[in-house]
């Protein structure tokens, strides 16, 4: 038969020892008890770490959270600044627009037409253009599916539509304005794109407007009574006759200078019959100018020549009744009325 083992509870026994002679005291201590604080007091110092470590963390995350949110708003910052410096660019490229316009207006260029443009964008609207005797469609910005962030601009022309812009800043922008942004400047270069080119026209055909103006045969030759028009007239020798005069005399003091009406060159200086003496000048774009009866010829063929310019004397050499010039305007080999051309 076999012996019944008894449990046995071990124990630790504290024993407080006094100084002086007193009666030691002793407490038993059981062993689970003493177990359970050993694994009481490691809990607690594992709770405590872990608490020591999150409250850590939490600051840092906390410091990190700050130092984002102070990104994020030098972020914001920058992207209203951005928004407001794309506003002031597209002010500005409507700025050059106007001062396209101006610019055409002032040297007589013609107003741009939907028709016969130099270059065209998908979305109709169409680049601009400077126009000499062929015209192009200006750039405009007032498609806001394009732009949705602007209350936009307008083309030359359109006076029912405001050429002021009015950008609204996005008060807490985030990507959905980043990518506007980003669309918008797209855009935009696009358009810098199109007017390096229209202002490079802008410049060839000022030029071209220029010349064609200094050209043109439209100032007096002398300041001086009309003694006769373009047209039909009865002959100065024989009244009895009628003939048609193709220029327009114009009487004035013997020896006052006679100009030339526009620029050009010399094509003829001296004698004809009838005439006297005679000066022609050409001018281009199909204009030519004569000046007849002089008394003295002060330019030579193939001599360039300003408006302005003293190129002869009034006299009364060859068939004349007095002194005048007898100035003609010619253009595109047709005699005209220079009443028409004259300023």
């Amino acid at each position: 038969m076999k012996k019944k083992h008894r449990k046995v509870n071990k124990k630790y026994t504290l024993m407080i020892v006094p100084h002086s002679n007193s009666v030691i005291k002793s407490f038993p201590i059981p062993l689970n008890l003493v177990k359970g604080l050993a694994v009481i007091g490691i809990v607690f110092f594992l709770a405590v770490v872990y608490l020591a470590f999150s409250y850590l963390h939490l600051q840092i995350t906390l410091k990190e959270n700050d130092e984002l949110k102070a990104v994020n708003d030098v972020q914001a910052q920058e992207i209203r600044e951005l928004q407001k410096t794309t506003q002031e660019v597209l002010i500005k490229l409507e700025e050059i627009m106007e001062t396209d316009s101006k610019i055409r207006e002032l040297v007589g260029l013609k107003e741009p037409s939907e028709e016969n443009t130099i270059s065209s964008r998908s979305n109709g609207q169409g680049g601009l253009g400077i126009p000499l005797d062929r015209t192009v469609q200006p750039f405009s910005i007032i498609n806001n599916d394009i732009l949705p962030n602007y209350v936009f601009l307008t083309a030359v022309n359109i006076p029912e539509i405001s050429k002021k812009t009015y950008y609204e800043l996005d008060k807490e922008p985030g990507l959905d304005t980043i990518n506007k942004i980003k669309n918008d400047m797209e855009f935009i270069n696009s358009i810098i794109h199109e007017q390096k080119v229209v202002l490079a026209k802008l410049e060839e055909d000022v030029k071209e407007r220029l010349d064609y103006l200094d050209a043109v045969p439209n100032a007096w030759p002398v300041n001086g009574r009309i003694t006769d028009k373009y047209g039909w007239r009865k002959n100065p020798f024989n009244k009895k006759k009628l003939e048609f005069h193709e220029g327009l005399d114009i009487a004035a003091s013997y020896g006052t200078p006679v100009k030339a009406a526009g620029g050009g060159k010399v094509i003829f200086a001296g004698w004809k019959p009838a005439y006297g003496n005679t000066v022609v000048i050409k001018h281009g774009y199909g204009y030519v100018s004569k000046y007849a009866h002089n008394s003295k010829i002060n330019v030579k063929v193939g001599q360039v020549v300003k408006r302005g310019d003293i190129i002869a004397r009034v006299g009364s050499t060859g068939r004349s009744t007095g002194p005048h010039v007898d100035f003609r305007i010619q253009y595109n080999g047709v005699w005209i009325d220079p009443l028409k051309v004259l300023k």
